[in-house]
């Protein structure tokens, strides 16, 4: 079973090849660079990336996720992959997760996620005015983090009037496939392409954050009837005003996510050598009851041998004279008669 789950890397990963790997960049895209595989073994890679330093604007470190691509009869596969291991500037142990699949390549990595968040649709007003109620929102949120009293968040935000009338709806722990680019929801109303949403994503982050964001419908796919009842429309969506904190944020909450899913996943796994451990036990059980076995058999032999050897001592063989007296008593006796 185990072989089975992991050939699917084996496919497509072995020591030696060369595989592309992508690195997030904080302020948007991705950046690409040539690796070489120096080990490869389930789901794990260790590879060492083809530059000896990385361009300033480019950070990579444990908790990072990446991408890993290779090219199979000229078709580009991918897989998501999170840095375990870091050594030097050029090493890099990758935990493998998901499968590698035939798409396009998105500009962010997402991850499915079950999160708590509101979303206003913008029915009517400019995009600038939009921009605006954003940058207002978002203002708010980050003076909460920069020590500012709670009453001085409230007067900065009582001088500015909401450029848009805006109609909030929660959502408790909505599912949602989000990344560092943008976020597709299951909507309980229908919405069309190119629609502005306002969004406030609650992350369970040490301290709990929001962010604000702003994200225009890219597609939107046929609705779905639930068995509860109602209908749920999913939308694509693509960030248009986003903070770059709020996006470091999001990939911080990803990454966290994904780390604790990988930890759980391998508490989950039965190794080879848990495996033996066990047959270990078992055999050391058996030989436990062996030796147990002939323990008790020792011992009754043991006692019938001692009682024998009382009792020999106890009667013990008669002597010669007693025997010679025992003879002319039996030889009188027949004299006599």
């Amino acid at each position: 079973m185990k072989d089975d789950f992991y050939a699917g890397y084996r496919d497509y990963l072995q020591e030696g090849m060369r595989v592309e790997i992508g690195i997030p960049l904080s302020g948007g895209g991705i950046f690409r660079d040539w690796a070489i595989i120096s080990e490869s073994g389930a789901d794990e890679l260790l590879v060492q990336i083809s530059r000896d330093v990385l361009p300033s604007n480019v950070r990579v470190d444990v908790g990072f996720i990446l991408d890993v691509n290779v090219s199979v009869n000229k078709e580009a596969y991918t897989c998501s992959g999170i840095v375990t291991e870091k050594s030097g500037g050029r090493l890099l142990r990758i935990r493998l997760f998901g499968s590698f699949t035939l798409r396009e390549r998105r500009q962010f990595f997402r991850i499915d996620l079950k999160l708590r968040l509101k979303y206003a649709l913008v029915m009517h007003g400019t995009r600038r005015d939009v921009e605006n109620d954003w940058e207002r929102r978002r203002e708010a949120e980050h003076m909460k983090f920069q020590g500012y009293d709670k009453f001085v968040i409230a007067a900065q935000t009582a001088r500015y009037r909401p450029a848009i009338e805006l109609d909030w709806h929660e959502m408790l722990l909505a599912g949602v496939n989000i990344g560092g680019g943008g976020i597709c929801i299951n909507l309980p109303e229908p919405v069309q392409p190119e629609q502005l949403v306002n969004l406030e994503i609650h992350l369970p982050l040490a301290p709990p954050r929001q962010v604000q964001g702003v994200a225009q419908v890219i597609h939107v796919m046929k609705p779905r009837a639930q068995k509860e009842g109602g209908v749920l429309y999913s939308a694509g969506m693509q960030f248009i005003f986003l903070d770059e904190r709020d996006r470091d944020l999001l990939f911080r909450h990803i990454s966290v996510t994904q780390i604790e899913h990988l930890r759980l996943t391998a508490d989950r796994r039965v190794f080879p050598d848990k495996v033996q451990n066990t047959s270990g036990a078992a055999v050391r059980w058996q030989q436990v009851v062996r030796r147990a076995l002939w323990t008790l058999l020792i011992l009754v032999l043991a006692y019938y041998l001692v009682s024998y050897l009382i009792e020999y001592r106890r009667t013990g063989p008669p002597n010669e004279i007693g025997q010679s007296y025992e003879k002319a008593i039996k030889e009188y006796r027949r004299q006599g008669q």
